[in-house]
């Protein structure tokens, strides 16, 4: 389960973790920001990300599928996850390790 972002232990990212992720990775978003990027790929609309969510936000960035100015793109493009290359290991390291 994710270590350093999911504060919670929980195996999700909140939007609280979500706005500590994004301030880590040197983009902070506006709340509203972080809400729109969690509606993005939440597909359970839970609110939160599940590992499952996460890796969608990679698969859209590797499709093209992300707006430039939005803060998915912030997110899959600071982190450097490249799920092609590293596969959905270096994502899951990422996203538990931290």
């Amino acid at each position: 389960l994710p270590r350093r972002y999911d504060a919670g232990r929980d195996g999700f990212i909140d939007l609280m973790e979500l706005k500590l992720m994004m301030e880590k990775l040197g983009a902070p978003q506006t709340h509203l920001g972080l809400k729109n990027m969690i509606k993005e790929v939440d597909e359970d609309l839970d609110s939160k990300l599940s590992f499952r969510e996460f890796l969608l936000i990679f698969r859209k960035a590797a499709a093209g599928e992300l707006q430039e100015d939005s803060g998915l793109h912030a997110l899959a493009r600071l982190s450097e996850i490249d799920v092609s290359t590293e596969g959905v290991k270096g994502a899951k390291s990422f996203f538990e390790a931290k």
